[in-house]
């Protein structure tokens, strides 16, 4: 999980454990998330778009090029095409419910 809002992160992470996943991070870089993730096979990322200011296509790239299913996360309206790509865009602010909904798309979850 990449995502530089500690309370965003927090709560994401909470919600991805009641799911039973296992959450990597949060990451709040792209340098952590890659070093975090560079050792170990993930299932799945959920990457915020912007970084504190830092635009995190490349790391959007890198993780897909490795296989990764990639669920963007972004309170912008407008994102570039080439991010249709990737399993899913999330539209922040998002709820409990739709990253569920979501997740459920992308990976098999338990019932």
């Amino acid at each position: 999980m990449v995502e530089d809002g500690w309370q965003v992160a927090d709560a994401l992470k909470r919600s991805l454990e009641r799911l039973e996943m296992r959450v990597v991070g949060p990451a709040a870089t792209s340098a952590e998330a890659r070093q975090l993730a560079s050792n170990i096979v993930l299932h799945l990322a959920i990457v915020d778009v912007n970084l504190n200011g830092e635009m995190a296509y490349a790391l959007l790239d890198w993780l897909h090029s490795r296989g990764t299913p990639v669920v963007v996360t972004s309170g912008y309206e407008d994102l570039p095409e080439s991010l249709a790509t990737f399993a899913a865009i999330l539209r922040k602010p998002f709820t409990a419910a739709a990253l569920e909904h979501t997740l459920r798309q992308v990976v098999k979850l338990p019932p």
